[in-house]
């Protein structure tokens, strides 16, 4: 299941990133540029302690795919400020 956000905030930064997350739709990984930062929180996280309750997600345009997506900050392999 796609995550999704429930507190986001935009990028002033142009920050590009490369992910380990691949949808498979024959693109291979995402990557791409991140126009804002998510933070998602689960209520009912404490009825699985080896489930990830929160994180940060990062909203990915990877103009290979028809819309923006969120990716947990985990599947990140690299991040830089574009110049």
């Amino acid at each position: 299941m796609e995550h999704h956000a429930d507190f986001a905030v935009a990028l002033t930064q142009h920050l590009l990133v490369t992910t380990s997350a691949d949808p498979g739709d024959g693109h291979g990984p995402i990557a791409g540029h991140v126009i804002s930062l998510g933070w998602w929180v689960e209520p009912d996280a404490s009825d699985n302690p080896d489930h990830e309750p929160v994180g940060t997600l990062y909203l990915v345009v990877d103009e290979r795919r028809p819309r923006p997506m969120w990716i947990r900050e985990a599947h990140l392999t690299s991040v830089r400020l574009a110049t």
